[in-house]
């Protein structure tokens, strides 16, 4: 049970101009996220303090919903992502890469937090609250690793979704532990900072079509 985010895929849809414009005239500063039926489309936010810090929302109805972040520079590969696949009656936590253990830079810095908190609030625009969550939860990277560590990043990665009010259960002959629970029951955590710069929250409407140019 697993869901491959396609890094290539680019966004197929177009946002036009003036749909954006109705919804901010609309729903500007009367809401922490747009409304439901978040137009399909890829939406940035970007902040600059001691670092720079870019984050891509990708939403394809039908298929996924992405969020991609860089660190200060936009030319590379995205340093951490997370993607969800979206099907009729539910939604498939498919990977968060780039914050593990092997990314000391970017791991229990909150970058999966701002990851998970995006995509909780653009779930929660297009997804009915009775969507059903589902998906593995596991990090093959830690294979080879003595199983004192990987027992401790197993209950860390628990405790992690447990925060978001994501449900675990184990199944199968190896206890493997899967994701579960509603769209509705998400919780995003708003307080905390990213590398001690940046909001560990930000609201969906502080995002754009257009990416910042930061300085």
């Amino acid at each position: 049970m697993s869901f491959n985010a396609d890094r290539r895929g680019e966004n197929r849809f177009t946002l036009m101009g003036e749909t954006l414009s109705r919804i901010r005239r609309t729903f500007g500063g009367q809401s922490t996220r747009f409304p439901p039926g978040l137009p399909p489309g890829r939406y940035f936010w970007g902040a600059h303090a001691k670092d720079r810090l870019w984050v891509s929302l990708n939403f394809v109805p039908h298929q996924k919903m992405q969020v991609d972040m860089w660190w200060n520079s936009f030319v590379c590969a995205p340093v951490v992502t997370l993607c969800f696949g979206l099907y009729p009656h539910s939604v498939e936590f498919g990977e968060l890469l780039g914050n593990g253990f092997n990314h000391p830079q970017f791991h229990q810095k909150g970058f999966g937090s701002l990851a998970v908190n995006t995509a909780v609030q653009a779930l929660q625009s297009v997804c009915s609250p009775a969507t059903r969550i589902e998906g593995l939860l596991s990090n093959t990277e830690e294979d080879g690793l003595p199983t004192g560590d990987k027992n401790r990043l197993a209950k860390e990665r628990r405790f992690f979704w447990s925060r978001f009010g994501v449900g675990l259960i184990a199944q199968g002959p190896l206890n493997d532990i899967y994701l579960c629970g509603t769209v509705g029951a998400l919780t995003p955590l708003r307080d905390g900072q990213v590398a001690d710069q940046f909001p560990r929250f930000v609201p969906l409407e502080s995002f754009s079509p257009a990416r910042p140019e930061l300085p």
